[in-house]
């Protein structure tokens, strides 16, 4: 049986400005383009005491609504089709990065030691160095999975779930589904979100690594070494 991660606070941190100054701080590391809402992170920092002050309260009274992510297709490297983007507002950004730095060392322990894509203190040069030593202890085939579409596919109800058996706020996971819905503009139009984790936001890195707790489920104990690097 799963042990839930007994967080008390975990919303009431989210809902912090000091947490949320420290998401803002990430968000401008992680630099980008604006949302639908055209508003620059240069233009939130010029406000930034006021606009963290406004998400703080929207957050703890529920009237925080994410916008809708803005649309953008950037060629796959090959020519192999087109990639699709879902650029949310920097508010937005703010309040994934700020959920993924509470929420990440609680699901991080449980990932998989073979799993390398998205992780905090992993790399590809680690992915390599791994796959080296597993070919060197004499595996003979080597099997390379693409997952095609694997963010447009999520499952909402079923990432809540599994969020679900790790953490007990409610609140959380009702946000997160906020999150996954709020929808995606395109020319002038929202389409809602069905499912999928629109690529281009800070937290659908953690979507993916928690997805992918039942596919780790389904192999373990295999006869074969597995590694994972990203899902595209």
């Amino acid at each position: 049986m799963s042990q839930l991660i007994e967080e008390p606070r975990l919303f009431e941190n989210l809902c912090s400005t000091v947490y949320l100054g420290i998401g803002f701080i990430l968000v401008k590391r992680n630099r980008g383009k604006p949302g639908i809402d055209g508003v620059r992170i240069a233009d939130f920092e010029a406000n930034l005491d006021e606009e963290l002050s406004q998400l703080q309260q929207e957050l703890s009274n529920w009237t925080y609504q994410p916008s809708p992510v803005r649309r953008v297709e950037i060629p796959k490297p090959g020519g192999k089709g087109m990639r699709l983007l879902g650029i949310p507002t920097v508010r937005d950004r703010v309040v994934q990065a700020t959920l993924k730095l509470l929420l990440e060392p609680i699901f991080d322990p449980h990932f998989s030691p073979n799993s390398y894509g998205f992780r905090p203190g992993r790399s590809q040069h680690q992915a390599v160095a791994a796959a080296q030593r597993i070919v060197n202890s004499g595996k003979p085939y080597v099997v390379d999975i693409d997952l095609s579409k694997f963010f447009d596919r999520i499952h909402h109800d079923r990432l809540i779930a599994r969020m679900g058996e790790k953490i007990t706020d409610k609140r959380i996971l009702r946000l997160v589904g906020l999150m996954l819905r709020s929808g995606i503009m395109l020319n002038g139009v929202v389409i809602p979100s069905q499912e999928g984790a629109m690529q281009g936001g800070p937290f659908t890195p953690l979507t993916q690594r928690i997805t992918f707790i039942d596919l780790c489920r389904i192999v373990q104990g295999r006869r074969f070494r597995r590694l994972r690097i990203a899902s595209r």
